[in-house]
């Protein structure tokens, strides 16, 4: 077994090159409409992969919780997302459509398996204190997806799209092979055995019941943060604009996962989820308001102090009231179909109401009502399942 701070720098390392994806595409977008891709096709892209990503991830969390290959698995799922950098740096040369849609599904698959399996390894590495371990290691993802958008867009300014996109991809293959050697050795030989019965029917009736919870609420997030990029262009009309703003609104994510991982393991994933859920609208309500773009920059920066929180709540709360032996694959489905397949049918609205020349504005007000309706079911949610 390997020691608890060798498994977080690394899993931490792995979440940093993993989330760093997040908003390649939706900064893509801008780039690609330049190139006259339509939104209609880019929305479907952005659905695509999103969904692609939710369905495989209980697939591949049931594998995790019944192999010894998790280092293995993490360095597949990074692998892909690099490979998928490759895909989406030519089709700026040479087959836009089909290179573009072969990255996505690359992509989609490649983020099916960081989440799950990262936080099983730091809920079995750290026990009852894992809250704060999840956090850390959150946050490094919340770095990731703040640095990468401005990296990605430096790149391109000085390379063009397709050999910046190229250099990406590089580091991301790179990337994937020393955490592949950083995690060797890791094993779950601390972690019971999974029985052969099945999931008790409370833990299952918990899962579905805050799985609805977290559909609702990542319609919102996921669909929202997509099309952040186009909304800011198409109020400050630079694409280079449309990048920095996303590094300096995803800063606040960074800080919000240790102080909502800290929470969680206070106070408890129920009471960390409600006051996320109650802070996200309200920083994303004021957001709408604000014109200026430093001062916009900065209540989006609020924004996902509190929304990008999924991470330490979430599977926090997974890991204080579920059976160890499930937890990679309740992970999975909370994660995977919760999170992803919801940002995925966020995605998907905003898409149909773009078809249709629906502003973005009335698809964000659209998105939260989801988010409030996610809200006003908390109370449902048990402090302990038994």
């Amino acid at each position: 077994m390997i020691s608890r701070i060798r498994g977080l720098a690394f899993t931490s390392v792995a979440h940093f090159l993993n989330d760093g994806t997040f908003l390649i595409f939706p900064l893509l977008i801008v780039y690609y409409e330049e190139i006259h891709v339509s939104d209609v096709i880019l929305g479907t892209v952005a659905v695509l992969y999103t969904l692609l990503s939710g369905l495989l991830s209980p697939f591949i969390g049931n594998f995790a919780d019944k192999t010894e290959k998790d280092s293995l698995l993490i360095m597949t799922g990074i692998l892909l997302e690099g490979i998928a950098m490759v895909f989406f740096a030519e089709s700026f040369r040479l087959l836009t459509y089909p290179l573009m849609v072969l990255g996505a599904v690359l992509l989609g698959i490649g983020q099916a398996f960081y989440h799950p399996i990262g936080g099983s390894i730091l809920s079995n590495l750290f026990g009852k204190s894992s809250g704060r371990a999840l956090g850390i290691n959150g946050s490094m993802g919340s770095v990731g997806r703040s640095l990468m958008p401005s990296l990605v867009s430096l790149l391109i300014l000085l390379f063009t799209a397709l050999y910046g996109l190229l250099i990406y991809g590089i580091i991301m293959i790179v990337g994937a092979t020393v955490i592949r050697l950083g995690l060797e050795g890791y094993s779950k030989t601390t972690r019971p055995r999974r029985p052969k019965e099945k999931l008790e029917r409370q833990f299952v009736r918990f899962i579905i019941l805050l799985g609805v919870m977290v559909f609702l609420r990542s319609m919102f997030i996921t669909g929202i943060t997509t099309f952040t990029g186009k909304y800011v262009f198409s109020i400050y009309h630079s694409a280079f604009l449309a990048g920095i703003f996303l590094t300096i609104g995803f800063i606040g994510s960074i800080f919000g996962q240790p102080f909502f991982g800290f929470l969680t393991e206070k106070k408890g994933g129920k009471f960390s989820f409600i006051i996320s859920s109650i802070t996200t609208l309200l920083f994303f309500l004021a957001f709408l308001f604000v014109k200026q773009f430093y001062l916009s920059a900065i209540v989006y920066t609020l924004f996902t102090f509190s929304a990008f929180s999924s991470f330490p709540v979430l599977l926090g709360y997974v890991s204080q009231v579920f059976p160890k032996t499930f937890v990679t694959v309740a992970n999975s489905y909370v994660w995977g179909i919760g999170v992803t397949v919801g940002g995925a049918l966020g995605n998907a609205v905003v898409t149909l109401l773009l078809a249709y020349d629906v502003p973005l504005l009335t698809s964000f007000i659209l998105l939260m009502a989801m988010a409030f309706l996610s809200l006003l079911m908390t109370p449902l949610l048990p402090e302990k399942v038994s």
